[in-house]
This record gives structure tokens, C-alpha cells and sequence, in this order.
């Protein structure tokens, strides 16, 4: 007989500036990249390359069909990432990662593509997960189609989306400095991160 496995809780992790160093690879990166088109950086705390480099759309989906593979291919995991993801997972935690591309139209291809690399980037640094999530859904439908418990990510606009309903731990980062509120608890890494979790320090 199949006995479906019970967890603790559910945990959906944005990958870029909570498993990695997104903001950093954008800022080492882009003025390489710029040089080449004799951009400047204007705000080294922006989120995304338009706003930090002041340059177009086509020149930020230029940017990332560039860096794209290098960034699926040489990233490393945070600091105490893997650790703390070991712990949670025999804390019987299900551990959900998600991936939203820089592709402007996510077809079945580039799906397919981003799918292969962040399960070959995982299972490379042996990062423990059960499942991996590569979307342009709603991040609250992402939430609730997985009945999350909580949902780890440095992005402001999807923090304040996704905490309308549910818990968030948002890591800090430059561009997120100016919000809080209900159900949004701010870590500085992973070691804080794990140490809430486990004594269920979010609301």
C-alpha cells in the first residue's frame, strides 16, 4: 500500500538573492557589459539592469541571453545554504524551489531549458529539494496551488504579493531596505534564516 508522505510544512524558496548572489553577479557583469555600449551605472541599488545601467528592454534581453548560461553554469550557492536546507529537509520540511527567468515569453523550450539547468545547478552543490518550479505564475497561485507554510525570497514585489495570505522571510538585500510590514520577518543569511524556521519565528 502507497502511504503519501506527511511534512511539517511547505517552504517555496526564490532562487536569485536567497540561494544566490543575483544583485552581485548583475552589478560585476553589467559594467562589463556596459563598457561595450558605453553605459554607465546610475544606481547600484536597483533591482533589475534597466534601472541600475539606465539602458533599454532590448538591451537588458541582449544582457541576459549573454550572461545567462554563465550565470546557470558558475553561480555558487550562498553561504550555509546547502547546510541549512539539509536541516530543514530531515525537519521533515518540503523544500520547493523557484525560478522565474529573465525571459520576457516563457515558451515550452525555454521552460524545458531553465528546467535542465537549475536541477543540474541544484544537484551539482547538492542542495536538497523536492521539487523545482520554473514559472511566470502568480507568485500567491504558485503559493496556494502548493500549500505553501512559507515563502523565502528577497524580491519586494513578490514579498508584499505572497504576504497578503502567507508568511515571508525576506533575506536583505539593497534593493528590499525599505519594506516591511505583517507577515514579512527580514533575515541577513541563511544561518538566521534556519534559526527562525526551526523555532518558528515568522508570522
Amino acid at each position: 500500500m502507497f502511504f503519501k508522505k506527511k511534512y511539517e510544512g511547505v517552504i517555496i524558496i526564490d532562487l536569485h538573492d536567497v540561494l544566490t548572489d543575483l544583485q552581485d553577479f548583475k552589478l560585476k557583469q553589467g559594467n562589463f557589459f556596459a563598457k561595450k555600449y558605453g553605459a554607465k551605472l546610475v544606481d547600484p541599488n536597483a533591482q533589475n539592469t534597466i534601472d541600475m545601467f539606465d539602458w533599454s528592454v532590448p538591451r537588458e534581453e541582449e544582457f541576459w541571453k549573454i550572461y545567462l548560461p554563465q550565470l546557470l553554469h558558475s553561480f555558487k550557492p550562498k553561504q550555509l545554504a546547502k547546510e541549512a536546507l539539509e536541516r530543514l529537509s530531515t525537519m521533515n520540511y518540503k523544500i520547493i524551489v523557484v525560478y522565474r527567468p529573465n525571459d520576457f515569453e516563457l515558451t515550452p523550450e525555454s521552460q524545458k531549458f531553465h528546467i535542465k539547468h537549475v536541477n543540474d545547478w541544484l544537484d551539482r552543490f547538492e542542495i536538497p529539494y523536492d521539487a523545482c518550479i520554473v514559472s511566470e505564475l502568480d507568485w500567491l497561485e504558485i503559493a496556494k496551488k502548493n500549500k505553501m507554510t512559507l515563502f523565502l525570497s528577497a524580491n519586494p514585489s513578490s514579498i508584499e504579493r505572497v504576504a497578503t495570505s502567507y508568511p515571508t522571510m525576506m533575506f536583505e538585500t539593497n534593493y528590499n531596505q525599505q519594506l516591511d510590514g505583517y507577515h514579512i520577518t527580514r533575515v541577513h543569511d541563511w544561518k538566521e534564516a534556519y534559526q527562525k524556521i526551526r523555532n518558528h519565528e515568522f508570522e
